[in-house]
């Protein structure tokens, strides 16, 4: 039975005793007039107990309707407040088909809706929160992001790296208490705190070593703020200290210093050479076969200068995107070799290294510019006899690779660690350790040449077993080359 339809039949239960109560009561007055004195008192105790019974059934009603009509109410209002609450309730009972039911019916359809939009926002966040982590977890950058109170609420794996630190140890704590034991965040407290540097000073520099490579990263930092939803103003929340990896702007600024001094030993010295012997052919005591012998050596000294400046020249037209322009036509390698050879003869004796061309027979020709190939060549052969120890013996060796000829110099130098076999070939690169002096031009611009006629340069070596250099380039046709004796 429907709450309105209990309320109707209490209401009409209600007027019919009323409407019994007054009919009675016209019926006494009637009898007044004519009933004995027994009668009147019959009538009377009648009355009174009628008007006793629908006191009692009025009352009765006026207790229980509120009851009845407020307990679902009541009800709907406690389960609704279980479901707002924290527990674990997430729908309203419906008991009986009434109204209050259809209004808890009406109640769990908001509920689901607002539950499936819960879910569907607390996916979107979820999203959001996993694609930020991911990109700040994969940041080349460390972050460490501190509340208005320096606790640390942020630490990417970078971050934990420079530290020494996990970024799970870091999260939660003071960073005022971590720098007790921390070196490096110490001097990071100590940037932040300290009273703003002047623009162009330098910020602090931290240097790790993760891989045996020093990684070089540069402090930054920044205040957090948040705008206040209700006085929408912009409140202090925290700093942002962003480590920068600068490792290789500092690499080229060492290599930069690197050359500068290359570049000013390598032309101090055949200056200086130029110079003295210019001071003796200016001296009348010196006699005819000296003053040619010293015109000989400042000839030397000059072409030597002159490859120097070749060199920066070609960087600086590739810099310029001017490109390599290449002459390609069918060439034989005995060619090449006798010419670079002949180039490096004086320095092979000087140093009385043995050399050893292997070169077979029937090799095609190969589709290269003749100029730069035995500049590669003659560069190539100048590092060796440079590394080489005294005596030492010299290869080349020629052969056929698949649709390619592969040239190979092999020296007797002290070799060159597998950690620096690509760095070689990067302008004003050199080998930590190295006691001789290059531009770290030679190798960029001889790679450069190289691939350009769609070969390739590399070297195999280790420590103290020599270098070997190899390049690449492509055959021609099936034509035998004359033999070569070295």
């Amino acid at each position: 039975m429907s709450l309105k339809l209990k309320i109707r039949l209490s209401i009409l239960l209600l007027l019919l005793l009323l409407l019994a109560i007054g009919t009675q009561a016209l019926y006494a007055t009637e009898r007044l007039h004519q009933a004995t004195q027994a009668d009147l008192r019959h009538e009377r105790g009648l009355l009174l107990g009628l008007l006793a019974l629908s006191t009692a059934v009025g009352v009765l009603l006026l207790v229980r309707l509120p009851r009845q009509v407020t307990r679902p109410l009541r009800r709907l209002v406690a389960e609704v407040e279980d479901v707002a609450g924290p527990g674990p309730a997430t729908r309203v009972g419906i008991a009986k088909n009434d109204e209050v039911g259809s209004v808890a019916a009406a109640v769990n359809q908001v509920l689901r809706q607002a539950e499936a939009e819960r879910r569907a926002t607390l996916a979107q966040l979820i999203s959001e929160r996993n694609r930020m982590a991911s990109v700040v977890n994969n940041l080349n950058e460390g972050l460490l992001l501190l509340d208005q109170h320096e606790i640390i609420i942020l630490a990417n794996p970078v971050a934990g790296e420079i530290l020494g630190l996990r970024p799970a140890e870091l999260l939660g704590r003071a960073a005022a208490t971590v720098a007790l034991q921390n070196e490096s965040l110490r001097a990071m407290l100590a940037a932040l705190h300290a009273a703003p540097t002047p623009e162009g000073a330098s910020s602090p520099l931290f240097t790790i070593r993760p891989h045996g490579e020093n990684l070089h990263y540069q402090l930054s930092t920044a205040p957090v703020e948040v705008l206040h939803e209700e006085t929408q103003r912009r409140e202090f929340a925290g700093h942002l200290l962003c480590l920068t990896n600068v490792s290789d702007f500092k690499r080229l600024d060492e290599l930069k210093s690197n050359f500068l001094a290359t570049i000013s030993h390598e032309l101090k010295t055949p200056l200086s050479s130029i110079n003295l012997s210019l001071m003796l052919l200016r001296d009348e005591r010196t006699d005819a076969a000296e003053r040619q012998r010293l015109a000989d050596g400042i000839g030397d000294e000059t072409r030597r200068l002159l490859g120097l400046v070749g060199q920066l020249l070609d960087v600086s037209r590739l810099d310029a995107g001017a490109g390599i322009k290449l002459n390609r036509q069918p060439l034989q390698l005995a060619e090449v070799l006798r010419y670079a050879t002949d180039t490096v003869r004086p320095q092979l004796a000087d140093k009385q290294l043995q050399l050893d061309v292997q070169l077979p027979e029937g090799l095609p020709a190969v589709l290269a510019d003749v100029e730069k190939t035995t500049w590669v060549l003659i560069n190539l052969l100048s590092n060796a006899v440079r590394y080489s120890p005294i005596g030492a013996p010299l290869r080349i060796r020629v052969q056929r690779w698949g649709e390619m000829l592969r040239l190979s110099v092999q020296d007797a130098g002290p070799g060159i660690a597998p950690e620096y076999h690509r760095r070689i070939f990067q302008r004003f690169a050199a080998v930590p350790g190295a006691t001789q002096h290059s531009t770290g031009l030679g190798l960029s611009i001889s790679a450069e040449f190289i691939a350009a006629q769609g070969g390739q340069l590399w070297v195999e070596s280790k420590p103290g077993a020599g270098s070997c250099f190899l390049f690449t380039l492509p055959c021609h046709a099936e034509r035998s080359e004359a033999s070569f004796h070295s």
